[in-house]
């Protein structure tokens, strides 16, 4: 088995949580030439939810892009992003996981990974980068669920040397805006 250690000081847990309620669930379908990750952003911020879990559950892309990861060379992290692998359409959206949350800025953000098939038929997956997932003519379907009392923000993580999201009581994160 290998072993990854990671360039900084270890948190004293890496379990974190606070207290959170169910905000509601609700199901969006995003339209042909939306962004994927801008256009669940947009819509979830319209709908009042500042952070949530979202699976998404089929679609379609024109065109779009993903990364997977690689070995960094300069030491400053173990992994960091290879090139991006471009996708020409039709791509189907086998399935993905997304959360929303807010930036270092206090802007939404959304994070996510999917699984596609390409106009060949070859499976790929990995991590979308927003603004270059441009949903096809069969629109895209997501299911959410909201937080209540809670909020994904991201902060700098220390041990890993990535901004990553942080779970934060709701007044914590709207006084860090």
């Amino acid at each position: 088995m290998r072993t990854v250690k990671q360039p900084g000081r270890p948190a004293r847990s890496r379990l974190l949580s606070v207290e959170a309620k169910s905000g509601g669930e609700l199901r969006l379908v995003l339209r042909e030439g939306d962004d994927l990750l801008n256009g669940l952003a947009a819509a979830l911020t319209k709908a009042g939810v500042a952070s949530a879990a979202v699976s998404l559950a089929g679609g379609g892309f024109s065109r779009m892009q993903y990364l997977t990861g690689q070995p960094c060379k300069d030491g400053s992290r173990v992994a960091t992003y290879g090139a991006p692998t471009i996708l020409e359409g039709p791509v189907m959206l086998l399935s993905g996981s997304a959360f929303l949350g807010l930036d270092q800025k206090g802007m939404p953000i959304v994070h996510c990974h999917a699984v596609l098939i390409d106009n060949k038929g070859k499976v790929h997956g990995g991590h979308l980068p927003p603004g270059v997932c441009k949903i096809g003519r069969q629109g895209a379907v997501a299911h959410v669920a909201a937080f209540d009392g809670a909020a994904l923000t991201v902060r700098h993580d220390a041990e890993t040397n990535y901004p990553v999201f942080h779970p934060t009581a709701l007044a914590q994160a709207k006084a860090a805006q």
